[in-house]
């Protein structure tokens, strides 16, 4: 039976896309209100090579294959004493285009990928230098889980998902134009909950390339503010809230709605780090719908949870990472803990817009969109 594409299905995706290059585009502006001629243009390409985790039982016969790809990356060097005291170093930001290959041509298919990525560089002064790479955008697959024509693809199921990234590079400067650049990545691509089923699809990488600096300039070594100068304002206080739709099984059509509210505080406790600890109340219609099928309609949506984590501080933009652990729930069946990954681009002095994504384990729970207050 092949999926029923509704109206609110499309204008889900739409946003999606639209925020994913809003963010996109704020990553790329972050250096704006320096000098341009500070910043150092890099065109590269490069090579990926790699395996897929078997993270399920159902997923081992299609993940026996070594995945190649290759990437055109397009970045921007930051080099100016702004970025320097915010971030203690000289960071990248850049645009990528990539092309996998899952080496599974009936079941898995290829991705096509465009995304964002921010770039701090350790030692960059230096002939070879070390940096660390997260990026995240969108994905498209052209062979997903059909239930008649491609029953054996638990991996994704839509055609329009997100791949987030992660990576650990050396880097050898040639001379002044010309970069060897051998970097190890962990890619993810899923959905984020939104269609079923939607185990994702795990595959470190390791990549080879060059890349080529159009206007190369030398990197000044400059005397760092502490960290206490630069974050004067130390713990911050911060509430969303946050909502979605999702399905109730892979052959589902109509979608529930899931909705709630976050609050927490953070403590900053060096340049680009904070330690935050928060609470969820979660009005989850789509469990409440599960619940109901199985003759259990009196249980409420309601769940809360409660969550420690790490804050990444890049700019307007912060990264967070936290483990959840359920306080109070209708059905306390499954996992008691959970993990939330979330992005947030701070548009305004107070005001936050961001995505977060929910997940018990290796499986994605939902992908909400947040509006959020800072103080």
């Amino acid at each position: 039976m092949s999926y029923r594409v509704d109206r609110f299905t499309i204008r889900m995706k739409r946003k999606i896309f639209s925020l994913y290059l809003w963010i996109g585009l704020s990553l790329g502006a972050m250096g704006q209100d320096s000098i341009p001629s500070k910043s150092l243009i890099n065109l590269g390409i490069r090579g990926h090579y790699g395996f897929i985790i078997s993270h399920s039982p159902e997923l081992k016969s299609n993940a026996q294959s070594q995945p190649w790809g290759l990437e055109l990356d397009w970045s921007r060097h930051l080099n100016n004493e702004k970025s320097w005291q915010i971030f203690g170093c000289y960071p990248r930001v850049g645009l990528t285009a990539s092309f996998i290959n899952f080496v599974n041509p009936r079941v898995l298919g290829n991705a096509y990928s465009i995304s964002t990525y921010f770039e701090p560089y350790l030692a960059v002064q230096k002939r070879l230098n070390a940096s660390f790479r997260l990026g995240g955008g969108i994905s498209y697959l052209n062979q997903v889980y059909n239930a008649e024509t491609n029953p054996e693809n638990l991996f994704f199921s839509s055609p329009i998902s997100f791949i987030l990234t992660a990576g650990v590079g050396l880097n050898y400067r040639v001379n002044s134009h010309w970069t060897l650049r051998l970097t190890g990545f962990y890619n993810h691509i899923s959905n984020g909950g939104m269609q079923n089923p939607n185990k994702g699809i795990n595959f470190p990488t390791l990549s080879l390339g060059t890349e080529y600096t159009f206007n190369p300039q030398a990197f000044e070594n400059r005397n760092s503010k502490s960290w206490r100068e630069v974050h004067t304002q130390r713990t911050h206080y911060q509430v969303f809230v946050f909502g979605t739709a999702k399905p109730l099984d892979k052959e589902e059509a109509q979608r529930f709605a899931i909705f709630g509210l976050n609050a927490q505080v953070s403590q900053i406790v060096s340049r680009m780090s904070a330690l935050s600890l928060g609470v969820d109340w979660e009005i989850n219609r789509q469990r409440q719908a599960l619940w109901r099928a199985e003759d259990l309609a009196r249980r409420h949506p309601n769940q809360v949870g409660v969550l420690v984590g790490h804050e990444l501080l890049l700019g307007k933009l912060s990264f967070t990472q936290q483990v959840g652990l359920y306080v109070w729930r209708a059905y306390p069946s499954g996992d008691a803990l959970y993990q939330r990954y979330g992005l947030a681009y701070r548009i305004r002095k107070h005001y936050l817009i961001g995505i977060s994504l929910k997940a018990h384990r290796h499986v994605a729970d939902f992908l909400d969109f947040r509006l959020g207050y800072r103080w």
